[in-house]
């Protein structure tokens, strides 16, 4: 989050990751019946495979941002519960259920990210026209804090 943070954009760094998501199911998927001679691949396929952004910076409020980072954090937590009915037995010891899932869904949360990039960028651009002043003179500061990330002052961070 370092360089994201420096840079200000999250994007390429969520897709990053995303990528190195897909790469490391493409190199367990193929090898995924013969584990015992591809250790050190396999070990290292999985360690790339590991790894959530931009949650904390796009809730306004702070009940909110707390919300959305239990909320992440849980449904994290809940991966093994479709990885115990996608990776079925009798299709050990390839799994091809399992791996395409998972690559699917690694893809997905690709697609996910950039449009979700182009949604915050087109909300940012919808109210770049709106000033501090007009937003204060229409709604007041009380009113406008309280309205959180539905402020027109509020700019996403992607």
């Amino acid at each position: 989050m370092y360089f994201a943070d420096e840079v200000t954009w999250r994007m390429p760094f969520t897709t990053g990751a995303q990528s190195l998501l897909i790469v490391a199911y493409s190199i367990l998927f193929p090898r995924a019946a013969d584990i015992a001679d591809n250790v050190a691949l396999y070990y290292v396929a999985r360690f790339v495979a590991c790894r959530n952004a931009w949650t904390i910076n796009n809730f306004a409020g702070a009940e909110k941002r707390a919300m959305g980072i239990a909320f992440m954090i849980a449904v994290g937590n809940c991966g093994g519960l479709p990885g115990s009915f996608i990776f079925l037995d009798r299709e050990a010891p390839k799994y091809p259920t399992g791996f395409d899932s998972s690559l699917s869904f690694a893809a997905a949360g690709m697609v996910a990210a950039i449009l979700l990039e182009f949604s915050y960028r087109s909300h940012n651009t919808r109210y770049a026209q709106v000033t501090e002043e007009e937003a204060k003179e229409k709604y007041g500061e009380a009113q406008l804090e309280k309205m959180g990330d539905k402020s027109p002052l509020f700019r996403y961070c992607y």
